[in-house]
């Protein structure tokens, strides 16, 4: 069986914040307090509210009804054929159409060359266009019809740690708009992404969509995510204007035909597409030379909290949810790629059971292990944005059963008391400043009522990976994905994906492409005798005698770990995790608090992080980053 150490993510060092060179073909790489303890769960909107909502935007901004009756991976020929003349939104170098062009007629116009912008040393993602601030609404029944004096300005301070419940809060009140949070959002990316450079490209329809949500107040403002803006990782589809490339500049001009199944379901609770961001190319999957956060479509994400690793794949997610770009974002996790970047940047990252949450319309990378998940800075608001995305796709190749469930904390019918275990291993291997912090997060767990049991022995599993797993499921759902692409939009197969890649070097292989390569060479097979007992033997150690035997033995409901050590562990059985800001070092890098469980134990994650966050209140804003001017936005330390 073919075996091979995997390189921890964690020692990886930070990128160097300074200019990287400038590919003619490539994008320039660029280089607090927890407020809402809401404990009880809104009611549920009624479907009729998700069903009129899709009308109203798919009429203002043109994309595909969000709840398509076929799988998300079909696609459909007829529609891209209507979308290749269309108007299309550019990644960075390109110029989107404005807001007020979103007529049938103006989507037929070409995109507009941008000019370098005069304040950063890189294109800026385009906001769409200019469109005017919400006038106000008579139909409002909470707001009176001459209220128009309480509308307040949003200031960039107000930006800071805001949460959904407190815009809900301003949005009821009438002080504030959609259009107004996504207007102000879309000016501090493009003021601030300098230093972090997280965010790929702005949807073009983002304002016309929250102007949309703000005239139909009355029918739709009880949705869940009722104009929330969300920031989406570049391997989710959506049916627009945006691209989705997985990073990889082999696909910078692919545009989905329809939104992936859980992309309609964000849709369908309010929340406004704002646009996408960076990851590790491919999932982190082509290179183990290649850093965490760097794509050859995007160049280098950075950490927000100073010259520390970003974490990945899901590297632009984290760093924008951290830095104040949005009230969150959505990831991907394939082995700790949600839960990495969110430890790395202070936020709040949940990976839930594989299945819980569908992949249709998400570009693979392991038919077993892959899952989307949301990215927030209070456990709340991420428990929000994943209830709004589980379940409903029966079609979907998911695991899990297709029920019902609240993720909201605040349950009242779980374990009492809840427990947890450390293990021991992962506690040992800690420096003396990160084990400083890691003691303190266990006793926030404590103060927080929880019992903490120390000590517990597990199977060997950090040093142990075998990619045979990865390597067959790869190529396998790669080369189906390409097969599904219209032609001429995407590499037929991997085998073409590594030769376009070569004949473009300079810009496609700062890295190299050493994964791809391997995969490749597999075949592909998922029945031979290597793949077989590759797949059984990591479900059971990692399942039955690794996280399933603890829990019962050591009378725990989950495991602890510091920062994303036990992600390789939940991987390979499709395990949830859960990261949790737990504090800094001295030296200001931020540290998290795993929590992993056994399968469907998504909700008890939930309610044990969310009792730590009220009682621990570790995560900070990167107060240095927020405070830049917009004219340092274009320099780097």
């Amino acid at each position: 069986m073919a075996t091979r150490k995997k390189p921890h993510k964690t020692e990886q060092s930070a990128p160097e914040r300074q200019q990287l060179p400038i590919s003619a073909a490539r994008p320039d790489p660029r280089g607090v307090p927890v407020e809402n303890e809401i404990v009880s769960p809104p009611p549920n909107p009624e479907l009729s509210k998700g069903q009129a909502l899709a009308e109203i935007l798919a009429s203002a901004s043109g994309w595909n009804d969000p709840v398509p009756e076929s799988r998300r991976t079909e696609r459909s020929e007829e529609a891209d054929g209507a979308r290749t003349g269309a108007s299309r939104s550019g990644v960075r170098g390109q110029e989107t159409e404005t807001a007020d062009a979103a007529s049938e007629k103006d989507r037929t116009k070409p995109t507009k060359k941008s000019q370098p912008a005069e304040e950063r040393g890189a294109p800026v993602p385009e906001a769409a266009a200019e469109v005017p601030e919400a006038s106000e609404h008579p139909d409002r029944k909470i707001i009176s019809r001459n209220a128009a004096h309480d509308r307040e300005e949003i200031r960039e301070e107000d930006l800071s740690e805001l949460t959904i419940a407190r815009f809900k809060e301003k949005l009821q009140s009438g002080r504030w708009t959609c259009l107004q949070l996504t207007q102000a959002y879309i000016r501090r990316i493009k003021q601030l992404d300098g230093r972090v450079n997280a965010v790929l490209e702005l949807n073009p329809d983002a304002e016309a969509l929250a102007k949309q949500l703000d005239d139909n107040f009355d029918e739709l403002g009880g949705l869940p995510l009722y104009g929330v803006p969300i920031l989406l990782k570049d391997n989710i589809d959506t049916g627009d204007r945006m691209v989705t490339a997985a990073g990889s500049l082999a696909l910078r001009e692919r545009r989905a035909s329809e939104d992936a199944f859980a992309v309609a379901k964000l849709r369908e609770a309010g929340a406004i597409l704002l646009g996408k961001v960076n990851m590790t190319e491919w999932a982190n999957y082509m290179s183990w030379d290649m850093p965490s956060g760097y794509s050859s479509r995007g160049g280098q994400t950075l950490n927000p909290y100073g010259d520390y690793p970003v974490g990945g794949s899901s590297s632009g997610s984290a760093a924008a949810v951290a830095a104040n770009f949005a009230l969150g974002a959505i990831g991907s996790e394939t082995s700790g790629s949600i839960v990495d970047p969110a430890a790395a940047c202070s936020v709040v990252g949940i990976k839930p059971t594989v299945g819980l949450i569908s992949r249709s319309g998400v570009i693979p990378l392991s038919l077993t292990q892959d899952t989307l998940g949301p990215i927030a800075r209070t456990v709340l608001d991420a428990a929000l944005i994943l209830e709004a995305m589980a379940f409903g796709d029966e079609a979907a190749d998911c695991s899990q059963p297709q029920r019902p469930v609240s993720f909201l904390p605040g349950r009242d019918d779980l374990p009492v008391p809840l427990k947890v275990g450390v293990v021991k291993a992962a506690a040992e291997e800690l420096d003396a400043e990160t084990s400083a912090v890691f003691e303190q997060a266990l006793g926030g767990l404590e103060a927080a009522g929880i019992r903490v049991r120390r000590g517990l022995e597990l199977p060997p599993y950090a040093d142990e990976w075998d990619g045979t797993v990865l390597r067959r499921e790869f190529k396998t759902a790669i080369d189906a994905f390409f097969a599904a692409q219209p032609e001429g939009t995407a590499p037929a197969d991997l085998g073409e994906l590594i030769a376009v890649n070569r004949e473009n070097e300079a810009s496609n292989l700062r890295y190299g492409q050493q994964l791809l390569e391997e995969a490749e060479q597999s075949g592909g097979s998922l029945e031979d005798e290597e793949y077989l007992t590759s797949r059984e033997r990591g479900v059971r150690r990692m399942g039955a005698e690794g996280t399933d035997r603890a829990l019962t033995e050591y009378d725990v409901h989950a495991l602890v770990f510091p920062g994303s050590s036990g992600a390789d562990l939940a991987a390979r059985v499709g395990y949830p995790l859960l990261s949790v800001p737990a504090g800094y070092t001295e030296s200001g890098r931020p540290v998290g608090l795993l929590l992993s469980g056994a399968a469907m134990s998504d909700a008890l994650l939930i309610e044990i992080a969310y009792r730590f966050e009220r009682a621990h209140r570790a995560r900070k804003s990167p107060e240095t980053f927020g405070r830049l001017s917009p004219t340092d936005a274009g320099e780097r330390s």
